[in-house]
């Protein structure tokens, strides 16, 4: 680099660039270049084909309008999710070289956004993504004071006991041009782009956003109680729509002079996500379980452990975006539950933690604070007043909530993964009736490196 560029900062880190630099924005609304509906029981696909110029906004927005079935006059979405409960997985291929591939990645999506703020997603998702994810105490009848209990609170006021979306969020399958239209972020999609972004301009290879959807059937919206169940829900082909932002900096070459001192040869890391599914049950848990996640000779940070009950569709309002608790007994005494990570021939802890507390606090020290309450993510703290048992939309609140929410996140200390991988062991006693476990899923947040040299990608694990 001559000194004549010394004063280029790294286009590539955002936490790098100036905010006084000169930005000029050009934005293109995008059409897929693939677009498959699905069916009831078979998967969606879209792909759109980004245009290689300036560099790609890391908040470039993903447009989807549904479509409901005949039948559902008030469908919703997860309010812990929102519009992302109808992506399965999601792909950033630049050439024929996966930068990023996230499965299940609603589940995923789900664990995130329990790290926004109630009042964000009240006044902000809400009406961008869908996600209204915000409690709000339900006062005894009489009293603006006294609240023995707590609930979702979407800023409409109950009626005979239920809570009901505002009316320009009802999906109704009678007025399908009132459905609204909401948008998912595109570092939401690929969770690396949250401090990196690409440059466009330099890759002489095509750039392509692959989006498997969920089938029609069940997944894809949840219904009011007494709509019809097993209607399709569509996307509307017309209104997907990928708005990709392109920055350009500086006032005069600034971008030329980066390509020319930086960008024949350039490499960053980043993070990407690995599912490990494994099927299973309360009666394996109550024995132990032993599992290997495998991830040998990477550099893994994090792993999130859920325990999703995987059959529930559109008749709660989690649907299968959910984690199972242990169970807890009339008495309000926690069952047994012991978790512990094992690599490189030693136990992250030194013994099983086996208090939920505990784990709460591991999961914040690794991914931050989830703004969950106590009962949704235990089924604890009961005692003086808990969830109600008003509705939500026709449901039980404190039965679609109520330790449901239960996710187990490690931050490992112990360098490179050997050769034997990660075992992650865990046993408990977890509910023998309702939503039962049937599954096991685990996402492996590992170090890759990208390299960009002449205008092509090449990508491996760190």
């Amino acid at each position: 680099m001559s000194q004549d560029d010394g004063d280029i900062p790294n286009f590539l880190m955002l936490d790098q660039i100036p905010v006084n630099m000169d930005q000029q924005l050009e934005t293109d609304l995008l059409e897929p270049v693939v677009f498959s509906q699905g069916a009831a029981t078979t998967d969606g696909f879209a792909r759109f084909t980004l245009q290689n110029k300036g560099f790609l906004h890391s908040h470039s927005k993903l447009f989807v309008t549904l479509k409901p079935g005949t039948g559902q006059n008030a469908g919703f979405l997860q309010p812990h999710v929102g519009i992302g409960q109808i992506i399965k997985k999601a792909v950033l291929k630049i050439g024929n070289k996966t930068l990023n591939e996230i499965d299940s990645w609603a589940g995923l999506h789900a664990v995130k956004s329990s790290l926004i703020s109630n009042e964000n997603n009240l006044e902000r998702e809400m009406y961008q993504t869908g996600r209204h994810m915000n409690h709000g105490f339900d006062y005894n009848d009489g009293s603006k004071v006294f609240a023995d209990t707590y609930g979702l609170d979407n800023g409409v006021e109950y009626k005979a006991d239920d809570l009901l979306m505002p009316g320009w969020a009802v999906m109704d399958a009678r007025q399908p041009a009132e459905v609204p239209s909401y948008s998912i972020d595109l570092s939401d999609l690929f969770p690396f782009l949250k401090v990196n972004q690409l440059p466009l301009y330099l890759i002489k290879e095509p750039i392509n956003i692959e989006l498997t959807f969920e089938p029609t059937q069940e997944r894809r919206i949840q219904v009011t109680q007494g709509n019809t169940l097993t209607a399709l829900c569509e996307i509307v082909r017309d209104e997907l729509k990928f708005c990709a932002d392109y920055i350009f900096y500086g006032t005069t070459d600034e971008m030329d002079r980066f390509a020319m001192s930086r960008g024949r040869d350039m490499s960053f890391s980043f993070v990407d996500y690995r599912l490990v599914e494994h099927t299973t049950d309360r009666t394996q848990l109550a024995s132990g379980i032993v599992r290997n996640l495998g991830m040998a000779n990477r550099m893994v940070p994090r792993v999130i452990t859920l325990l999703p009950s995987d059959t529930q569709q559109e008749t709660t309002f989690l649907g299968k975006n959910n984690s199972i608790a242990p169970s807890v007994d009339a008495a309000g005494v926690t069952g047994q539950v012991k978790y512990n990570i094992r690599y490189n021939d030693r136990f992250e802890f030194t013994s099983d933690v086996d208090n939920v507390s505990r784990l709460f606090s591991i999961f914040q020290q690794a991914e931050g604070i989830p703004f969950l309450t106590r009962q949704e993510y235990s089924d604890q703290g009961t005692v003086a007043g808990g969830i109600t048992d008003k509705k939500f939309s026709g449901h039980q609140q404190d039965g679609n909530l109520a330790g449901q929410l239960f996710s187990l996140g490690t931050r490992l200390t112990n360098g490179r993964v050997g050769q034997r991988g990660i075992e992650l062991h865990l046993s408990g006693d977890f509910p023998a009736a309702g939503r039962l476990i049937d599954l096991l899923r685990c996402y492996c947040e590992y170090i890759r490196v990208a390299r960009l040299s002449d205008g092509y990608f090449e990508v491996y694990n760190a």
